[in-house]
């Protein structure tokens, strides 16, 4: 009964989402800008790599080059295994096998709404901000918010984050810079800095008004700088408490505002690779930790105050270990000179070593008739439809 009670207020609490219309119409047209981006990537990394690259529909790729062939779908690539990617996915399952190999994890607790009391004493043990997220099923900063101070915004960032897992984290929120180390094949690749989304006043408009102003350049753009929109959520509410203002103030000319904690939704302007920065403790201890857990393609989150420093109790340490880390990272940055061809380099891996690739010889797409499918397959399938 518990367990169908926790269901039922998850779809209670997602339905809030679902109710979003507006909302709901922006993410359709950054899910189309995200799949250009990436049909574009990939058609460069082909020709980089003198493969063919031919769309198969339904958001896959196909990628062929002397009789292999491999599949990708934005920036998930075919290296590892599906319960791998399921693990990782995982953050409390992350937490446990970083700890039990040695390394610091955040102070955090496991908890569901049906004993938020356990959340709450947690809460109320720590004497700086905390972060509330899901367990499970998501990425991209979806359901997490941080910067938490009060009871109040405990339960409210506890709901959001329960429409998407009834599995739920608290931590204590760490100091510093928010980093993506990237790694293939257990090697350090690259490694990108990034900074928090921010707004740049007019003297005229409000915060909200700046933040739709923003969301429209992103999608209007003659260069792709975002893959996501600026959303006025519970982690930039709380933002906006902490400096005193509301969406509907309005910021002085050329004021530099920084709308929220969380990175996920910033821009390429706010990303700067600083892969010669990383101290070389850290880098040795990321290779170890991905390849200890048997996984090719991974991007390591890590905060800390100094990146040029080793991680430990004083600087930070890793927070997050991402299965299909997001390409766009390392090519979306401030400075075009300095974007790493990530792309490249995992296709010349994957058909120079064979590993991730079909041996299926040089055969055409087929010709899917959509009328012909099962109606509700297609019903499923058709939001990530080309």
């Amino acid at each position: 009964m518990r367990l169908v009670t926790e269901q039922i207020k998850r779809l209670a609490y997602r339905s809030q989402f679902y109710l979003d219309v507006p909302g709901l119409v922006q993410l359709m047209k950054f899910k189309q800008l995200r799949q250009d981006f990436y049909r574009e990537l990939w058609q460069q990394a082909a020709t980089a790599v003198e493969a063919e690259y031919a769309d198969w529909g339904f958001g896959f790729a196909r990628i062929s080059k002397g009789g292999w062939s491999t599949f990708v779908k934005h920036g998930s690539v075919m290296l590892d295994d599906h319960l791998s990617l399921d693990i990782a996915g995982n953050k409390l399952m992350v937490y446990h096998l970083m700890a039990e190999l040695g390394y610091r994890v955040p102070k955090h607790r496991h908890f569901q709404m049906a004993d938020f009391g356990s959340c709450e004493t947690f809460f109320d043990g720590c004497s700086s901000p905390v972060v509330v997220k899901p367990a499970s099923g998501t990425g991209g900063g979806r359901g997490v918010t941080t910067g938490i101070t009060t009871r109040s915004d405990l339960r409210k960032a506890a709901r959001l984050a329960a429409s998407f897992d009834t599995d739920l984290i608290v931590e204590e929120q760490l100091q510093g810079g928010s980093f993506r180390l990237l790694y293939f094949n257990g090697q350090f690749v690259d490694a990108v800095r990034r900074d928090p989304p921010v707004i740049i006043g007019d003297g005229k408009r409000t915060i909200r008004q700046l933040v739709s102003q923003e969301n429209k350049r992103r999608l209007k753009g003659d260069s792709f700088v975002a893959l996501s929109p600026l959303k006025i959520d519970r982690d930039c509410q709380n933002k906006l408490r902490e400096d005193g203002v509301t969406v509907r103030s309005c910021l002085e000319l050329d004021r530099i505002f920084e709308l929220k904690q969380a990175v996920n939704e910033n821009c390429s302007l706010r990303n700067h690779n600083v892969t010669n920065e990383v101290h070389p403790d850290t880098i040795s201890s990321g290779a170890q930790l991905v390849n200890k857990l048997g996984i090719k393609f991974a991007g390591l989150d890590v905060m800390c105050r100094d990146i040029s420093n080793p991680l430990g109790q004083e600087n930070g340490l890793i927070t997050e270990i991402n299965t299909t880390p997001g390409i766009h990272h390392h090519y979306l940055v401030s400075d075009k000179t300095k974007k790493c061809p990530v792309a490249e380099l995992v296709l010349d891996y994957m058909f120079s070593a064979h590993q991730g690739v079909m041996h299926l010889g040089d055969v055409a797409p087929p010709e899917l008739n959509k009328a012909q499918l099962p109606k509700a397959q297609f019903t499923k399938s058709a939001g990530i439809a080309a």
